[in-house]
Parts: structure tokens; C-alpha cells; sequence
């Protein structure tokens, strides 16, 4: 007696050519798409063109590269004259204008004299409130050790700049505009403070 052993995935092939026949052209019509679509991109039919040039307008480039904030300066409030006329922006999209009133010192303007209002007027941003290591005015533990140095090395400091391990002064305190008078002058009150 011959057995003969039936195998599910031979009955199916070879009873249903139709099936293998039709899963095959199936296959081969996807991958023949597959490669069109991959070759239309490649070539570069998909348009990018048409979105280039709109973003290459002169109109496009000055949104992009136009100030997120334009400052106006109001001459009423103190404002140097300077600053009044503000340009404006020619552009399609609106650009957010914040005013503000920057106190600054006009042409016509005293200048500040002496020890005190040198240092309300320049030194006070730093030294009033010890910003970048700056010691505070009137702090005789912070002054005392730079005073031992003597008023020459605290004026060169205060005319050239420093940076030392506890902190930074620029020259001139920031303000390079001050007479070197003005600075000596401001050292000066300030170490009187301290003593």
C-alpha cells in the first residue's frame, strides 16, 4: 500500500495557477509603480520650483529679514533727538512696535560733575547694587582690601578697566565719554563712603 502524503501549500499552488498568476502581475504592477513614483521624484516633477521663487520675492526676503521689534523713541519724554525719527518698515506683514522711553543725556545737557554725581550718573548701575563682583558703595569689608592697594592702582583700574578674580570694571566704568578727572573724582567719593 502506497501512502501518499498530501501537502496543503502544493494542493494550493497546483490547484489554483490562477491564484500564483494573478499575485505575480499584482507584485510586478507594484513595484513597476513603486519605480515611477521614486524616478518623478527624483527627476523633480513634484513642483518645488513654484515655492522657490515666491520665497525669493524682495517682498519675502524683507519679511524674513525685517526686525522682530522696532523701537520708537518719544522727544517728549526725554528722549536723546536722535532717536525720534524712527524708519519705517515697508512690508506686506505688520511688524510689532514697542515704544519705550530710554532716559539718555541730550547734546544741550550738563554733563555730571563731580565725585557723587559722577557716581549717581555712571557708577551707581554697578556699584549700587555689586553687579559683576563690583563692591557695593559705603561696604567697608568689601572696599577695604582694594583701598590698601592705594588710590593710584584704584584710579588705573577705574580709568584702564580690571578683571580680577572677584569680578570686572571696564574702563571708564562703561561710560568712555567721562574726563579722567570725572572718574578720579568718582573713586574718590566712593572710597569716602567706605571709610
Amino acid at each position: 500500500m502506497a501512502q501518499t502524503h498530501h501537502d496543503p501549500a502544493e494542493e494550493t499552488t497546483e490547484s489554483h495557477p490562477v491564484k500564483v498568476a494573478i499575485a505575480v502581475t499584482v507584485g510586478a504592477f507594484a513595484l513597476i509603480l513603486g519605480i515611477v513614483m521614486l524616478a518623478s521624484f527624483a527627476v523633480g516633477s513634484h513642483s518645488v520650483g513654484k515655492s522657490v521663487d515666491s520665497a525669493n520675492t524682495p517682498e519675502a526676503i524683507a519679511q524674513r529679514i525685517a526686525p522682530v521689534v522696532t523701537l520708537a523713541a518719544d522727544a517728549s519724554k526725554g528722549v536723546a533727538p536722535a532717536l525720534a525719527p524712527v524708519a519705517a518698515v515697508s512690508m506686506k506683514a505688520e511688524v510689532p512696535i514697542v515704544a519705550m522711553a530710554i532716559p539718555a543725556a541730550t547734546a544741550g545737557a550738563p554733563a555730571a560733575t563731580g565725585g557723587e554725581g559722577v557716581y549717581k550718573s555712571a557708577c551707581v548701575a554697578c556699584h549700587g547694587a555689586g553687579i559683576a563682583g563690583a563692591p557695593k558703595a559705603g561696604e567697608k569689608a568689601a572696599w577695604a582690601p582694594r583701598i590698601a592697594q592705594g588710590k593710584p592702582t584704584l584710579y588705573d583700574h577705574a580709568l584702564h578697566g580690571y578683571q580680577g578674580k572677584a569680578g570686572v570694571m571696564p574702563p571708564k566704568g562703561g561710560n568712555i565719554a567721562l574726563a579722567d578727572a570725572d572718574v578720579k573724582s568718582a573713586v574718590d567719593y566712593m572710597v569716602s563712603l567706605a571709610k
